[in-house]
């Protein structure tokens, strides 16, 4: 983000999925700018898991889920001074899973590669009982994992 290998005024939007907040912002917005065509758009995207579903809410709490992505991310309140005002919007969206493929999801997060074989092995086995026991999940070959999606978005100036 901070060093974009594009030329100038040669896009019309510039995403950030899930990464934002790594940005060295000072650096970035008048990058991303510069690529940007005169009211083109920049938008940061994140998904949070939805942990108003009940059984979200006990994913978080049994697979000791540290990745963030069930905490709202940090509001922007301003890309700087060459872009327009922050629009915010939220949707609901989300992806089907089984138990196995909801394991799977999990065995890629940075927390569970560096964690123990001791660790992986309590997850596994409490992600597991969830799928199994919860009322909204068991018996059920397939469920959906709720996510709310934030968009901050805003306009290149002129």
């Amino acid at each position: 983000a901070e060093s974009i290998p594009l030329p100038d005024a040669s896009v019309d939007a510039v995403v950030a999925g899930q990464a934002y907040h790594w940005f060295d912002q000072a650096r970035a917005h008048p990058e991303v700018a510069r690529v940007l065509r005169p009211g083109g758009t920049f938008a940061a995207i994140w998904n949070t898991r939805d942990e108003s579903v009940a059984w979200v809410a006990e994913l978080t709490r049994v697979a000791h889920l540290l990745d963030g992505t069930g905490e709202s991310q940090p509001n922007a309140t301003s890309f700087g001074p060459l872009f327009g005002p922050i629009e915010r919007r939220n949707f609901h969206q989300s992806v089907q899973h089984t138990g196995e493929s909801l394991l799977a999801l999990l065995h890629s997060r940075s927390y569970y590669l560096t964690g123990s074989p001791a660790e992986q092995a309590g997850i596994d086995a409490r992600v597991r009982a969830l799928v199994a026991t919860h009322p909204q999940l068991a018996e059920r070959e397939r469920f959906e994992l709720p996510y709310l999606t934030e968009v901050h978005r805003a306009i290149r100036r002129d």
